[in-house]
């Protein structure tokens, strides 16, 4: 029977619990944010954030560009406004139209601006979500950008896990999640409610409710150029799972016969646009996982289906978007972006002809309402990037703006390779380095969870700091997340250690072709990329020479217990099931921790505002690893950020420069000359 003696960190309220964080954190700033090396880092990083000709991305509406802007003057930021012509000519005239730190003394809260939502037909009307320290939990205000005031009797809602969308100009659909009846037992809301303005809540109208133990519910309206819009309302009833309801003009919800895994990405042309996850039989035609599909959609009944597209084993759907007239979709191909896009003509889905676009990472990053232009950036591990404007209707690529290298790249070298795991499938990784040598010291990152794929984006920072002075990067694309059809279910629930298997595999590689070895090596992750990791680490400590374990899951059998953990069963099994409580224990790194075995350096890190993967997660590990490990272990766990870091600069670079400070003492001696960090930083080797 396991004793958890550091179940009392689950409560982050106590004095005892706020005293243990003090000290840890105390001792980690004095060993890594007391330096020279430290001090010049941090101040390199803000400087890059804060650089004018970095790519200010926006939001276009109605020949004006959108932008929030964060600098040293608005450590939290500005939301500012100039038109496309000046944004286009490289000379942007912006007027500020919001000042985020406003809000803190107009709400009595530390608030950070967490998404805008114009109106798209009235984009000066706009609803701002400001979330408390950076967590999931926000305010929702109305706001007139024209006037630059809140509304007056607007659409203002209290702190929660809301989920507002508008309607039209003047109602929303409303899920509220800022009373404890109105939660699932994930902590989403539960309730679909139609709001007009001037309405409360008690005057609204109620459209949907589904039960408790569900995960989240949610509604919004698709305006289709091409036809009538279409109200949505998505029930998930676990993480991967969901139904999806039509609502008709009496406001009823009516269930779409849709398969419970797919996911409606866009409408168009009276057309939902599904994505599949798993096969679809549908009276003779059978439509394959990983498909895009249109299906004809009339007053909630589903009519005719086409397939835009099926990918082949090497490739899988990203994003899609719909224009006025075209669907638009990077997918990728062997871990590399690209595009496809198709208009629909003369009654059927003929896909178009693309300009040629770069390789590597693409994002969609705008669609302007109402035309056939989009957004797009492009980068690799070290192009920087560049933002791109398509125009479907000409085929027409025009650069927008261009971000300044970072780093020098002369010598840098970007290279695929494969790994064999432990059942013999084969792990593509990126290594990203200079020449490398047994001695090179290599950071590999890793996320593989949730069907989320890993791309080569431009390394920037760790470009800079990490790359060009001789270290090297490896993105390891392990089962569990995105990157191919299948990749993702492949690792789930009760092979989910396969993620871990993959991992190791790839630090395996890493040494069999002489380009690092075990004490030059540092794994990285994040959340679900913590648990991985955190599970490696415990496994095979001395395939690895340090441990990054960022905002983690790491008690998988409590997991279900804390904040939104109930939500992931889907992707890690229920402990509650003896079947599954018997793997995750074998599983869980919290669990697995054993004082027999040497571990190397481990730096975790939380916030304490996190209200997504609970802070006890990072804080249980440590305390326990600490027993067994204390001059090598280490805890980084700043009041703000919430799960995404959503902060302000300083506070980002603090965090970011903390880290690099850890990897050039753990696993960075070869080069620390050139890393140049102060002789008050100990240079003590880890204990494995």
């Amino acid at each position: 029977m396991f004793t958890d003696k550091f179940e009392y960190l689950e409560n982050l309220n106590t004095s005892e619990t706020q005293n243990f964080i003090h000290a840890a954190q105390t001792k980690t700033r004095q060993q890594f944010c007391q330096s020279d090396y430290f001090d010049k880092t941090k101040q390199d990083i803000i400087s890059q954030l804060q650089d004018d000709k970095q790519i200010p991305f926006c939001q276009e509406h109605r020949a004006r560009m959108y932008h929030f802007h964060q600098s040293a003057e608005f450590p939290k930021g500005i939301y500012r406004v100039c038109s496309v012509a000046t944004y286009r000519a490289g000379l942007p005239e912006w007027q500020t139209l919001f000042s985020v730190a406003d809000f803190d003394a107009i709400l009595g809260d530390d608030v950070y601006l967490d998404g805008v939502s114009h109106y798209v037909e009235q984009p000066e009307k706009v609803l701002l979500t400001l979330s408390c320290s950076g967590s999931d939990s926000a305010y929702t205000l109305e706001f007139d950008l024209e006037k630059q005031q809140i509304v007056d009797g607007g659409f203002h809602f209290p702190l929660g896990k809301n989920h507002v969308a508008w309607h039209d100009a003047n109602s929303v659909w409303l899920c509220p999640a800022w009373d404890e009846r109105q939660l699932t037992t994930s902590g989403y809301p539960r309730q679909v409610w139609l709001m007009q303005r001037g309405q409360s809540l008690a005057e609204a109208t109620p459209v949907y409710e589904m039960a408790t133990d569900g995960v989240m519910a949610s509604a919004w309206r698709y305006l289709d150029a091409q036809g009538a819009p279409l109200d949505l309302i998505e029930a998930s009833t676990s993480f991967f799972h969901k139904n999806y309801f039509y609502v008709n003009a009496d406001n009823q919800a009516i269930k779409l016969a849709l398969p419970s895994d797919c996911e409606v990405v866009g409408y168009l042309a009276g057309q939902l646009m599904l994505h599949l996850k798993s096969d679809w039989q549908r009276s003779k035609q059978k439509y394959l996982s990983g498909s895009l599909i249109a299906v004809k959609l009339n007053k909630g009944e589903l009519g005719e289906a086409f397939c835009l597209f099926q990918p082949n084993a090497h490739q899988a759907l990203e994003i899609i978007e719909t224009t006025r007239k075209f669907v638009i979709a990077s997918l990728l191909d062997n871990v590399s972006g690209s595009l496809k896009a198709w208009k629909w003509e003369n009654s059927a889905w003929v896909e178009q002809h693309l300009p040629p676009f770069p390789k590597g990472a693409i994002e969609l990053v705008d669609q302007p309402w109402g035309g056939d232009t989009v957004h797009l950036a492009a980068s690799d591990f070290v192009t920087p990037l560049t933002l791109f404007s398509l125009d479907l209707n000409v085929m027409e690529l025009t650069v927008l703006r261009k971000q300044p290298a970072q780093f020098d790249a002369q010598d840098i070298a970007v290279q695929q390779f494969f790994a064999k795991s432990a059942d013999g499938t084969r792990i593509p990784y990126y290594h990203v380095g200079k020449t490398p040598t047994p001695d090179t010291p290599t950071l590999v990152y890793v996320y593989g969870g949730f069907d989320v794929p890993e791309l080569p984006h431009y390394m920037g920072t760790i470009g800079k700091h990490w790359l060009a002075k001789g270290g090297a990067f490896v993105l390891a694309n392990v089962r569990g997340g995105g990157e191919f059809v299948g990749w993702h279910e492949a690792a789930m629930r009760e092979n989910k250690h396969k993620s871990v298997d993959d991992l190791l595999a790839v630090l395996e590689d890493l040494s069999t072709r002489g380009f690092s070895r075990p004490k030059k090596i540092a794994i990285q992750g994040g959340s679900n990329g913590g648990l991985v990791v955190a599970s490696a680490f415990c496994r095979q400590p001395e395939c690895m020479g340090a441990l990054v374990c960022e905002v983690p899951l790491t008690d998988m059998l409590r997991y279900t217990e804390l904040y939104a953990g109930a939500s992931w069963i889907d992707e890690y099994g229920d402990p509650s099931d003896e079947k599954m409580r018997d793997y995750l224990t074998r599983f869980s790194p919290y669990h697995q921790l054993d004082r027999q075995k040497n571990y190397p350096s481990a730096l975790m890190t939380t916030s304490l505002s996190d209200d997504r993967v609970h802070p006890a997660h990072a804080l249980k590990f440590y305390a326990k690893l600490a027993e067994i490990a204390p001059e090598t272990t280490w805890l980084y766990a700043p009041e703000t950020g919430g799960h995404t870091g959503n902060g302000t600069q300083e506070q980002s670079a603090d965090e970011l420069a903390c880290l690099l400070a850890f990897l050039a003492q753990t696993i960075g001696e070869s080069f620390s000359g050139s890393l140049n960090y102060s002789t008050r930083i100990s240079t003590r080797r880890p204990s494995a």
